[in-house]
């Protein structure tokens, strides 16, 4: 389970990075909650926790570079 500290580095991410491609989507669609939830589906689903933030927030940058409904 993804811990809320990496949650927090991703939205900490998304802000200082709003500028820089969709990261605004992060900070303004976003919340704490929904995403420590993705985190945690991603962990379910690839079976491997995040364990650095950079991990976390390379998941969310993943997100933001292949969802087309983002542009």
């Amino acid at each position: 389970m993804a811990s809320e500290a990496m949650a927090k580095a991703v939205l900490e991410h998304a802000h200082r990075y709003y500028d820089v491609g969709r990261w605004y989507v992060v900070a303004e669609c976003w919340d704490l909650w929904s995403v420590q939830e993705e985190l945690d589906r991603a962990e379910t689903a690839s079976r491997k926790p995040f364990t650095l933030e950079d991990g976390a927030i390379s998941h969310f940058a993943q997100i933001i570079a292949i969802d087309p409904t983002l542009h």
